[in-house]
């Protein structure tokens, strides 16, 4: 049996930052990843990098350690959530058939692509599993999870179906989610999601037999309507550095308020895990 650690019984949000904001780099948010040195975000049509450190409330796009691309190849037309691994960030791509993940450099050069012949043209996020080394995704509406072998050598890169996870309930019971937009493993291996619906928020899941151990709903902020979304995910223990910027607890999670003829306000919600 794979030792995953031990997972919380709850989560408790400890801050919000930024909140009810809406820099250029927000519009259309879709995922984050953090590496010891970078925020990685993605909206629906560019890859960001900013230093760890930076107050993302005052983020200029033009300095000099501030970096974003582009699709990277043809028919790519949307970007979904990423995972940084390795020195190399991991892309979810939608657009062509059957979807793909990217992978580009730390530097955001693009290094290659490889498709998800499993899922179609759904692929809404993407996290890598630290104890196997498998890549996971699934579709936007799922009752399981897509495990994949990557290979990236010499700027080659593939992956190879290896398994599919059923997701069921704590009791066994099969389980499907609706619209999964994020997903992220904790250092010793325990994945977390997000659904963008009322009754969602986020979910953890234990790969190894696909139950959803926890779930813990996220508030929609008073006189919100229904273009509430609830985006991608990063799990990292905030560093002094990264405290003194806003951020808190371990788990970070993407929200934001797409109402047309206005700003996307962005809420990005941080938890605690607690025993």
């Amino acid at each position: 049996m794979t030792d995953r650690g031990r997972w919380p019984r709850s989560l408790a949000e400890v801050s919000t930052h930024p909140e009810h904001a809406a820099p250029d780099w927000a519009v259309h948010i879709q995922g984050v990843a953090i590496s010891d040195d970078w925020w990685f975000i993605t909206q629906a049509d560019r890859l960001w990098r900013f230093p760890v450190g930076s107050d993302l409330t005052q983020i200029d796009p033009g300095a000099d350690d501030v970096r974003s691309v582009g699709f990277p190849c043809e028919g790519i037309d949307h970007f979904g959530d990423c995972d940084y691994v390795d020195g190399h960030v991991y892309v979810a791509m939608e657009g062509t058939a059957p979807a793909k993940i990217g992978v580009f450099d730390a530097e955001l050069d693009f290094v290659a692509g490889a498709p998800v012949d499993r899922q179609g043209m759904s692929n809404p996020w993407c996290a890598i599993d630290p104890v196997t080394g498998f890549l996971y995704s699934s579709p936007f509406d799922t009752d399981h999870l897509d495990a994949y072998e990557r290979h990236l050598r010499h700027g080659r890169f593939e992956l190879r179906h290896a398994q599919s996870v059923t997701l069921r309930t704590a009791d066994g019971d099969p389980l499907a989610l609706e619209r999964v937009q994020g997903g992220t493993f904790t250092p010793d291996g325990r994945l977390y999601l997000t659904g963008d619906t009322r009754e969602g928020g986020i979910f953890g899941v234990d790969v190894d037999s696909g139950a959803r151990i926890l779930h813990q709903k996220i508030s929609y902020e008073h006189g919100w309507p229904g273009r509430h979304i609830i985006e991608g995910l990063a799990y990292c223990v905030a560093m002094d550095e990264q405290s003194a910027a806003g951020l808190e607890g371990q788990l970070h999670v993407l929200v934001y308020d797409a109402t047309r003829k206005r700003p996307d306000y962005l809420w990005f919600r941080h938890y605690d895990e607690r025993d």
